[in-house]
Parts: structure tokens; C-alpha cells; sequence
């Protein structure tokens, strides 16, 4: 069942959309990043060695919609699955061969990496190709900064930037795979309430968005759970700023999908 529930959850068209869509975003963020005077040879030979290198082009590439997009790549590949399942009858199917927890085990499971993978492909596939398009280096001329590099403002794990600046963008596609799972997880939490496979898909994005811009209003913009996705686009974001954005996400969609699977199981 779990085998069948992951083919399902990564061969489809949502998948593919998700990972076209975020690579598009991330080009989006790149734009802003190559724009400014022409590169030309004689003004390249005025600027400090590393002054564009393919870490801070990804960083900054994240800064694009790409972080506003987010809850939404999470959503399209499997999070209204369980309500075209239900509606379309192929559940019954699917009952007749197995028990209604071991579906539900594998639907909760292949959606939550369904949904991470849909951030963390497109993420990886954008770094692979700035280190072809870009040297790897780190700029050190601090006159001459891109992007601020100081721990505090490239989020809680941004120590690792200056020494070992290829494990920090691997923890940013880490971090962003897990914010995937969360907001996959919330959607197909939402399949169990709602009969309209586009309001599921839609509202994770739009409660992200309410939540990001009303947290902005009231200058609390560190709380906005953008910083789980884009841990450096303020700074003095924290782990205690992710953990309760990702982490109290995570806990109401769970107990949203279980309870409402047991209320369905009981009506059915």
C-alpha cells in the first residue's frame, strides 16, 4: 500500500508542475540578482574576487516569490488525494485490498514527501546550476557585500555560511523540505472537511498569506511563516521563530487529518 500510495504521490502532474513552477520562481529571484550595471569586462575587473558567486545567487534567488509560492508547490502534487480518492470511489478499491489505517499511514506518509520533495527538487536542480553558472567562492570584500553575510542575518544555522557555505545551502533545501511536509500535511488535513479539491489546494497559500501580511501590519514580521521557508530574508530570525511557525502547523494538521479520517471511518 505505502509503495502504491508514493508511486502515486510523485508520478503525476502536480508533482511535475510544482517542480517546473518552483524552478521558474527561483529564476524569478536570479533576475533581480544579475540585474544592475553590464558585466562588462572592464567593470568586472574592478570587483573583489567571488563579488557573484553561486551561493549568494542561490540565496538570493530564494528571496524571490519562490517563499511566497511555497505552501502552494507543497500542496499540488498529492494533498487533495484522499478527496478524489473518497469522491471518485476508488477508495472503496483500495479497501478491498487494504485496512483503512494502513491507507491512511501511507496517505499521510507519501503526501508530507510528496510535498517536500516538491520544494527541495527544484532547490537542488537551481544550486547544481549556479555552481555551473557561477564560481564557488565566497565573497569577503566587505565593501563590495551582495548579500549580508553575518550569522545573524542569514538565519539560525548561519554560522555555517563563511566556513563551509555548501552545507548551509544544503540545510536551507533541508529546511525547505521540511516546510514542503508541513504544508502538504495541511492541506490534505483540509481534504477531510472540505468537499472542493480547489479550496484544499488553495487554502494553505491563502492562509500563508493572510497570516504573512497581517504579522507585517502589526510589525511582528519575524513571526511570518515565510521565515521557516527563507530563513534569511530578515534578519534576527531564530529557531524558535521556525520551530513554532512549522512545528504548530504541523500538530493541528495532524490531529485535523486523524480526526477527521476516525469521523469519516465512523460514518462510513
Amino acid at each position: 500500500m505505502f509503495r502504491e500510495e508514493l508511486k502515486r504521490a510523485f508520478i503525476n502532474y502536480g508533482f511535475l508542475a510544482a517542480i517546473v513552477i518552483g524552478l521558474l520562481a527561483l529564476s524569478q529571484g536570479l533576475s533581480d540578482y544579475l540585474s544592475g550595471p553590464p558585466m562588462t569586462s572592464e567593470y568586472l575587473s574592478k570587483l573583489p574576487l567571488f563579488y557573484n558567486n553561486s551561493y549568494d545567487a542561490f540565496i538570493w534567488s530564494q528571496r524571490g516569490i519562490i517563499g511566497l509560492l511555497g505552501p502552494l508547490l507543497a500542496v499540488l502534487p498529492f494533498s487533495d488525494s484522499y478527496l478524489n480518492d473518497r469522491t471518485s470511489g476508488f477508495l472503496r478499491n483500495i479497501l478491498s485490498r487494504s485496512s483503512y489505517k494502513e491507507y491512511l499511514f501511507a496517505k499521510y506518509c507519501s503526501t508530507g514527501l510528496s510535498g517536500g520533495f516538491a520544494i527541495a527538487i527544484p532547490m537542488t536542480i537551481f544550486f547544481l546550476v549556479m555552481n555551473i553558472v557561477f564560481p564557488r567562492g565566497i565573497n569577503t570584500n566587505p565593501y563590495e557585500l551582495r548579500i549580508i553575510s553575518t550569522p545573524e542575518a542569514l538565519g539560525p544555522f548561519g554560522y555555517f555560511y563563511q566556513n563551509n557555505p555548501d552545507l548551509y545551502i544544503f540545510l536551507l533545501i533541508g529546511l525547505g523540505c521540511i516546510f514542503g511536509m508541513v504544508y502538504a500535511i495541511l492541506g490534505l488535513s483540509l481534504s477531510m472537511f472540505i468537499e472542493n479539491r480547489y479550496v484544499v489546494l488553495a487554502t494553505p497559500f491563502v492562509l500563508f498569506m493572510i497570516t504573512h501580511y497581517l504579522l507585517a501590519l502589526f510589525r511582528q514580521p519575524a513571526w511570518s511563516p515565510l521565515s521557516a521557508l527563507v530563513p534569511h530574508w530578515l534578519i534576527g530570525i531564530t529557531w524558535i521563530h521556525i520551530g513554532i511557525s512549522l512545528g504548530g502547523i504541523f500538530l493541528a494538521s495532524s490531529m485535523g487529518f486523524f480526526l477527521g479520517s476516525h469521523v469519516k471511518e465512523v460514518r462510513a
